[in-house]
């Protein structure tokens, strides 16, 4: 990793572990990982009452 990543992660307090060859669950974590950032930071979605809010077909 370079070193600009690695200053970036520990400013971030996130820990860089390793992923190992033929380990799936690691690439499982993974993905989760980038679905739940994903979700909380690009697919935000704001409203202007609560009523709007209970009618949001996506139920978030």
């Amino acid at each position: 990793m370079s070193y600009h990543f690695q200053d970036e992660i520990a400013f971030l307090g996130i820990e860089s572990i390793p992923g190992f060859v033929k380990a799936p669950e690691s690439n499982g974590v993974a993905e989760a990982f980038i679905r739940t950032l994903k979700e909380q930071l690009l697919w935000v979605q704001t409203f202007d009452t609560v009523e709007e809010l209970a009618r949001d077909p996506a139920g978030v």
